[in-house]
């Protein structure tokens, strides 16, 4: 089955959303570098997922072909005209999800590693999507990096994510197909940005963040 594996968002205020999200409660789970792409990033993880907040630390960086077709530079300079959203997915053995797709070869990666990124994402004015090279949500990972989750906010799941676009964006064949999938909706918006709806540990309606972006 296809499940949302985390998204990201290139802050146009990355001091105004850390603010609140401290203020909701939530902790960084871990950071990382990305060497020879040019970001870095802070994440949180949920149980079932992840919201990833990159950064561009080297701008040159898209002088390498690669980064370059990622145009993941030009989605975190401010620029208006472009989509700083992403969207990663994962599948299970039983359920690939078959969509158009190039090998990204990440220069953070080693040799021979490669993201299979959907060819719509070629167009930076929408989001970029792409299959995760992960294959387990959080709660399961091993390694530490997913730390207490958000249960000191008192936070679970992810139950529902919303891109939502500006007038006249039409999604591309792969975030069609996520959003008849799995826990991802569509909305128009004057902006680009993305709503998260997580359950609560202790019950009750869900936290919604607001206005990611």
């Amino acid at each position: 089955m296809t499940r949302i594996d985390h998204v990201f968002v290139f802050p146009r205020d990355p001091a105004a959303l850390q603010q609140r999200l401290d203020m909701e409660g939530l902790v960084p789970s871990f950071r990382r570098n990305h060497p020879g792409q040019g970001t870095a990033n802070v994440c949180y993880c949920f149980e079932n997922t992840y919201l990833e907040l990159l950064r561009v630390e080297d701008a040159t960086a898209d002088r390498h072909p690669h980064v370059a077709r990622t145009a993941l530079i030009r989605r975190g300079s401010g620029d208006a005209s472009v989509c700083p959203v992403g969207i990663a997915w994962r599948d299970a053995a039983d359920g690939a999800m078959e969509v158009d797709t190039w090998d990204y070869e990440p220069p953070f990666l080693p040799a021979g590693a490669s993201i299979a990124v959907a060819t719509e994402s070629d167009d930076p004015a929408v989001p970029f999507v792409f299959r995760s090279p992960g294959d387990r949500p959080p709660s399961e990972w091993t390694d530490g990096r997913a730390g207490a989750l958000q249960r000191s906010a008192g936070l679970g799941r992810v139950e529902r994510i919303i891109l939502r676009h500006p007038p006249g964006y039409r999604p591309g064949p792969a975030i069609a197909e996520l959003a008849r999938r799995t826990m991802l909706s569509v909305e128009t918006a004057p902006r680009w940005s993305l709503s998260l709806a997580i359950t609560r540990l202790s019950g009750g309606p869900p936290v919604h963040l607001d206005d990611i972006c």
